[in-house]
């Protein structure tokens, strides 16, 4: 699935890997737009709406392979064939299931404020 996005390029480019910023659950793209702001200097900018979130598509499947698949769609949507991505929480927990998809499109990664465990208790089961 193609999501959302917000892309931006870099106001004094240098050749610079393109940075994808990824949200958290029930983030948008502009959870991140703080960092946006900063990093458009030297590098494209590209923030997306996860799946379920913001105004990109809806499904019934949520789980971080289909997640993964997404950012895969999108990076071929705006034809960028490798990215540093930063994922904040559930975004970085879907960058990390990218990079067992397509580990060769991921220049660097950052994970922000996530562990990379499967959380035992279930607190958002009912929404």
């Amino acid at each position: 699935m193609k999501l959302n996005t917000r892309a931006q390029t870099a106001q004094h480019p240098h050749n610079n890997s393109p940075i994808v910023l990824v949200h958290g659950l029930f983030g948008s793209l502009d959870n991140l737009g703080v960092l946006a702001r900063d990093l458009v200097q030297d590098h494209d900018v590209l923030q997306v709406d996860m799946r379920n979130h913001g105004v990109s598509p809806r499904s019934p499947e949520m789980n971080y392979p289909a997640m993964a698949q997404d950012l895969l769609d999108t990076l071929d949507a705006h034809q960028i064939e490798k990215a540093t991505f930063i994922g904040h929480s559930m975004g970085g927990k879907a960058v990390m299931a990218l990079t067992s998809l397509a580990p060769e499109r991921i220049d660097h990664l950052v994970a922000i404020d996530m562990a990379p465990v499967d959380y035992k208790v279930r607190r958002h089961d009912e929404i």
